[in-house]
């Protein structure tokens, strides 16, 4: 059953991956139905099975209506977390729900991409000086960030699907390698 679900995961990623690239969106026909899929595949198992996969769909709805609500991410990119969430189940502990992980390793990944973004875009020297103030940050050095007007802020659309697909394949990847999402948590 793993490995269906995995697929189911791996799918659903790519498309999605591929979609935000084309189009900027995370459509409905792809997570609407990876999510009833994740239903029914782990209805197949029992009850157990469809209660796990109901827990992981409330868990990672829970944990991505704040971003969503704070307008932080789109509604595709939480409908596409949320299937994951219905797809893999819950975790057991709870901290190692493949979505949970999924969304960290993804929100990684969103922020060195945007990084790379706001590198490739960035036009004037107060967006260079904005963005060299967030690589000394990262390594470490104390630097105060420049100030960015009302005016000229720095807001680079970026597919962040591309992110959260690349997330669900990294996590995917150390759980087949380590069989937990996070290696750095014990049990």
């Amino acid at each position: 059953m793993d490995w269906l679900r995995d697929g189911l995961v791996i799918v659903v990623s790519l498309v999605a991956i591929f979609t935000d690239v084309k189009w900027h969106k995370i459509p409905n026909w792809l997570t609407f139905p990876a999510i009833a899929i994740g239903f029914i595949a782990n209805g197949l198992s029992g009850w157990n099975g469809f209660i796990q996969s109901v827990g992981g769909f409330i868990f990672a709805l829970a944990i991505m209506l704040p971003f969503f609500s704070l307008d932080l991410l789109k509604a595709g990119d939480v409908k596409l977390v949320v299937a994951w969430g219905a797809i893999k189940g819950l975790g057991q502990p709870i901290w190692w729900t493949f979505a949970l992980w999924a969304f960290l390793y993804g929100a990684l990944l969103g922020g060195l991409m945007s990084l790379v973004f706001l590198a490739q875009r960035g036009k004037g020297s107060e967006e260079k000086k904005r963005l060299w103030s967030i690589w000394w940050l990262l390594l470490g050095l104390p630097q105060t960030l420049t100030h960015v007007s009302k005016s000229s802020p720095i807001k680079i659309p970026m597919p962040y699907g591309v992110a959260l697909g690349l997330g669900a394949l990294v996590t995917i990847a150390i759980e087949r390698w380590f069989r937990i999402p996070c290696p750095f948590i014990a049990d």
